[in-house]
């Protein structure tokens, strides 16, 4: 399910207490029985530092019935496993129209992004890992590997929700939020100085 603002999850209180200081909030407990603590955050975009491509898992995967492991897992262009098979061309359509259609209808897969990141505002409280299967997550993923391939920094990124309301055939508004992740503007990261915008 889509979420209208970000759920941070950890199992730290100090870690929590921080992230709620900077971004709104306020931690709860998910269970009494368990040690995870949820803050949903107060700000659409979060300024963050990346270490470089390898802080990126941005991958199509088709997985087995009952939880079994994939049966396909690539780039959208070439395979990534099994290792045997690497680089060979995966055979998904080439529009993003007919890799939707494939995913939906069970036969072609569908995204699967993790990206690993600190908090620009404050890096020592340790590295986070955000989990999407937004098709638009995917993209802006594979644009900014690109960019930090080219060796622009990846140290100054921003992650926000982005909101996208499509009105369906017989006229019903439905709206979606994706995660979107792109270099920061100039002014969003000050030095010395931390800004979050909203």
């Amino acid at each position: 399910m889509a979420l209208s603002s970000w759920l941070v999850t950890t199992t730290n209180e100090e870690v929590a207490v921080t992230v709620s200081g900077l971004y709104g909030g306020r931690p709860r407990r998910r269970d009494r029985q368990q040690e995870a603590i949820e803050l949903m955050l107060d700000r659409d975009a979060i300024a963050v530092n990346i270490d470089g491509p390898g802080s990126v898992i941005n991958r199509m995967v088709l997985e087995q019935e009952e939880g079994r492991g994939p049966i396909h897992v690539c780039d959208g262009s070439n395979l990534l496993e099994p290792m045997g098979n690497a680089g060979d061309p995966c055979g998904c359509p080439e529009s993003l129209f007919g890799r939707k259609a494939a995913a939906r209808s069970g036969h072609g897969p569908k995204p699967d992004s993790r990206l690993a990141f600190r908090l620009a505002a404050a890096p020592g409280v340790g590295m986070f890992v955000l989990v999407s299967s937004s098709w638009a997550f995917f993209d802006s993923l594979s644009a900014a590997v690109l960019d930090m391939e080219r060796g622009a920094s990846g140290a100054r990124m921003e992650i926000r929700l982005q909101r996208k309301v499509v009105t369906t055939r017989s006229g019903m508004a439905v709206s979606y939020v994706h995660p979107i992740l792109s270099v920061a503007e100039p002014d969003f990261v000050a030095p010395g100085h931390l800004q979050l915008v909203a």
